[in-house]
């Protein structure tokens, strides 16, 4: 009997799905399990099983398709079935096009050297840089990789572009990811009532103790921002209030503490979620937030990995920010944005000295919760990385 070979859903709010491709050829033997197809959506690729054993049949989307969540495209049938079913045919995949845009041809300077390919002899590419590139129709092969191991990124084929006139516009379609985030943060500003609250945090005692588990060669040495997640995640605990989301049905307090960290990425943001992270000794929390953020920026995070926040913490402070505000991930009611930890001269005891100083924004959702919650919950983060 013929198995259908859907557009999977791999988050509840997920419409649809962008084909990347194909790991078999129609007419090509498959078995249950193994890996069938690659599908991009606005936070991940995410490789897919097939769901049975047999024979690939009536393929009807192609690389770069967008299909829509739950339509067939494709069957498994049987060794020696019809590849026909009477009075069903699969529907065929939309094909996103762009519209009235040339195609750009590859500059005529030197040749570039060629990108990098796997071991398997498969091209390393971000999905923002295959769209970019097939959308000005330019050749991976020629474009040189500055991306993790060589990989061609955005950027990239930016660059191997030819650039417009300097007083022509040029625009470039939203990328999947950068479309969701701009109606989620657009939802957020326009439904949640934002008010921010600002505190500074000497940091010295963190650092120190930074340096001392570098030179007990802990493995891996957690980073500022792993001591900034622990200290969060302790106040959230002890905050039910500030671990909570507006629903229709009123507000709703949950029960622990995942908490999410925005990772940049290519073309976008995501916010993979450290799960019971109050309960996650310093080393634990380290080595997870490692591998999420590593595994973040390559678009491999499984659905449930970025799915399930309760509280949202974003630092810009390897870029040398000092201080900023973030948009609430809604239906979370709060975020906290987090500066550079610069050294300054400061007030200390009745003395004056210089320390390691960072500040901290809280944006917080004023239906839920209002700005004595959110000043305590500060103080709290403020004394545990203070005080350890």
């Amino acid at each position: 009997m013929a198995v259908d070979v859907i557009m999977p859903a791999m988050g509840a709010t997920q419409e649809t799905g962008r084909l990347v491709r194909w790991f078999k050829q129609e007419g090509d033997s498959v078995t249950k399990g193994e890996m069938l197809m690659e599908v991009e959506t606005d936070k991940s690729v995410v490789e897919v099983e097939a769901p049975a054993s047999g024979i690939l049949a009536r393929v009807t989307a192609a690389a770069d398709d967008d299909i829509p969540v739950g339509q067939t495209i494709a069957l498994i049938m049987e060794a020696g079935e019809e590849a026909s079913r009477a009075g069903k045919a699969p529907a065929t995949g939309s094909r996103h096009k762009a519209l009235g845009r040339k195609k750009a041809k590859l500059p005529t300077a030197s040749k570039p050297a060629p990108a990098t390919t796997s071991g398997a002899g498969r091209l390393l590419a971000s999905p923002a840089a295959r769209r970019l590139a097939k959308e000005r129709g330019l050749e991976l092969a020629g474009i040189r990789g500055t991306g993790p191991d060589g990989a061609v990124v955005a950027r990239d084929v930016l660059s191997m572009a030819p650039g417009v006139a300097a007083n022509e516009d040029a625009p470039v379609p939203p990328s999947r990811m950068r479309r969701i985030i701009g109606e989620r943060m657009t939802l957020s500003k326009q439904t949640a009532p934002h008010f921010y609250l600002d505190m500074e945090v000497d940091m010295t005692g963190v650092e120190a103790r930074r340096d001392a588990l570098k030179q007990q060669r802990t493995e891996p040495v957690p980073s500022i921002n792993d001591f900034i997640l622990k200290a969060v995640s302790r106040a959230l605990a002890e905050s039910p209030s500030m671990n909570a989301a507006w629903t229709d049905q009123g507000i709703e307090q949950h029960g622990e503490v995942n908490l999410g960290m925005a990772v940049a990425v290519d073309d976008g943001l995501v916010v993979p979620v450290i799960r019971n992270a109050d309960k996650l000794p310093l080393e634990e929390l380290a080595r997870c937030s490692s591998d999420l953020a590593s595994r973040a920026q390559s678009r491999k995070l499984n659905p449930a990995e970025y799915q399930g926040g309760t509280f949202t913490v974003s630092n810009l402070g390897m870029f040398g920010v000092d201080r900023f505000t973030a948009i609430i991930n809604p239906p979370q009611c709060g975020i906290l944005a987090v500066g550079r930890v610069v050294r300054r001269v400061v007030p200390h005891g009745d003395d004056i000295a210089i320390r390691s100083m960072m500040t901290m924004t809280l944006s917080a959702d004023h239906r839920v919760v209002d700005g004595a919650i959110g000043a305590r919950f500060l103080q709290r983060v403020k004394e545990v990385l203070e005080d350890g």
